[in-house]
């Protein structure tokens, strides 16, 4: 099979190494071409340009994006994880040490191990396995805005985004205001304050430990949407407890957070310009935003059983 390993070399985990390693794994059991990104966005004209065979990706959760918006039908993609959290790849199995992911992967393509996944879908642009509107976008702005001054642009730790969005809440006086409107396809309408969206379950990681914003999410189904209605200063504690902890929300919703299974369609309006991330990466701000499921949208390596 013929491979284009499309490497992230700012990702934080992609060192010489640790590449030379991946690349001597795949190598024994493909026919390799490695080709390195250059710049945001490089790395979805990368794998567009693969007609037949795979395409993986070496980096974190937005390289794996990147190859998520770019590989074409008929060619299976791959997830080497390299990144700070790599989320997409922890939920196909592999685990976060790089090394190890690598030699998974090469028996992945060896045995030609892979199963259809679903991928949201933003407006035009595909997710892996999370978009947030509100305050973890923001959070999410914040810390690029640190990466980038860095010498390495490596991303900063979860305590960063912790910080972030503690800073963040502290300069709205404690609370959630709600700012948007979710209309969904069913013909339900719901006012939220802060809108999570998930392809998968957990919605990310905060180190080890997983975050379970949306614990009925998966593959085989479609999105999943948590949202806060208004929030006061007395109301904050279920973000974390919900999210950490204690995931009731989850069963029927609560007065203060809102949870919506299996959605195929709908679309959210917000009352000015809000930040959106989507797999960790920020987009900007948007006023209106479509969200749709993709069922079976690509087929990607698995570890094998």
């Amino acid at each position: 099979m013929r491979v284009r390993l499309i490497v992230n070399p700012t990702a934080t985990g992609v060192r010489g190494p640790v590449l030379d390693a991946v690349v001597a794994q795949l190598e024994r059991v493909c026919e390799l071409e490695v080709a390195e990104t250059e710049a945001p966005g490089h790395a979805v004209e990368l794998a567009r340009g693969v007609a037949s065979g795979a395409v993986v990706g070496l980096g974190g959760d937005g390289t794996a994006n990147e190859v998520a918006n770019g590989v074409g039908p008929g060619v299976v993609m791959g997830v080497v994880p390299a990144g700070a959290s790599s989320v997409f790849a922890r939920h196909l199995g592999f685990p976060r040490d790089t090394v190890g992911a690598g030699g998974m992967m090469a028996e992945a393509i060896r045995v030609e191990s892979t199963k259809l996944v679903g991928l949201g879908v933003a407006d035009d642009r595909r997710f892996t396995f999370a978009a947030g509107l509100g305050l973890d976008a923001e959070a999410t702005a914040a810390v690029d805005r640190l990466r980038w001054e860095r010498d390495t642009h490596d991303r900063p730790g979860d305590l960063k985004v912790l910080q972030a969005a503690l800073h963040i809440l502290r300069e709205e006086g404690f609370a959630l205001h709600e700012r948007m409107t979710i209309r969904t396809a069913r013909g339900s309408v719901h006012r939220a304050s802060y809108v999570a969206v998930a392809n998968q379950h957990p919605y990310t990681f905060f180190g080890r430990v997983p975050v379970q914003v949306a614990p009925r999410a998966d593959f085989e189904h479609g999105l999943d949407v948590v949202f806060a209605r208004e929030l006061r200063r007395r109301d904050l504690w279920r973000l974390p407890v919900y999210a950490l902890l204690w995931p009731r929300h989850a069963r029927h919703g609560s007065r203060r957070v809102g949870y919506l299974h299996d959605l195929d369609d709908f679309w959210v309006a917000c009352d000015v310009p809000t930040a959106i991330q989507i797999d960790g990466e920020y987009l900007g701000e948007m006023d209106r935003i479509h969200f749709r499921y993709e069922r079976d949208a690509v087929r990607v390596f698995v570890p094998p059983a």
